[in-house]
């Protein structure tokens, strides 16, 4: 009878040790995908007041608090969304939208939990730049993806 009760708390143990392993799984094997997948959130409200989302987007890994620059052509009369998301937890956002100046047009800038976006109505037709940086206390490399829509 003792060998079933050290059996069943063995057992026990393992059942517990797997369900933590399970739980945790998802932080520590984050992909571009989940990055992507929290971009797509952060579009859904901007689907309902009727942006088209285009399926081409950026992605990568960047170092925590490195700036990087995407060139994007946008034409006077449409209004745009950039969603920046990531696959980490406890990041701070920073997403710019500069002409070819380099002076801000970005309309509206939020972050939240995983994701920011950022709004533009470009004052003419021309190429533009849209800066972006993660920084992340925990993570040195994190996973990105930015996405956009217009109406």
């Amino acid at each position: 009878m003792h060998f079933l009760s050290i059996r069943h708390l063995q057992r026990t143990a393992a059942a517990s040790v797997a369900a933590l392993l399970l739980t945790s799984a998802p932080l520590s094997h984050a992909t571009i995908d989940d990055a992507h997948s929290f971009a797509m959130e952060a579009a859904v409200p901007f689907v309902e007041q009727g942006f088209i989302v285009r399926e081409d987007y950026w992605n990568g890994e960047v170092k925590s608090g490195q700036k990087l620059m995407v060139r994007h052509q946008m034409f006077k009369g449409n209004e745009y969304a950039f969603w920046l998301g990531t696959a980490s937890e406890e990041v701070a956002f920073e997403l710019k939208v500069l002409d070819e100046k380099g002076k801000e047009i970005e309309l509206d800038f939020k972050n939240q939990g995983m994701f920011a976006t950022v709004r533009v109505n470009p004052p003419k037709t021309g190429t533009y730049s849209v800066v972006f940086s993660l920084t992340s206390k925990k993570e040195k490399g994190l996973y990105w993806a930015l996405a956009y829509g217009y109406r």
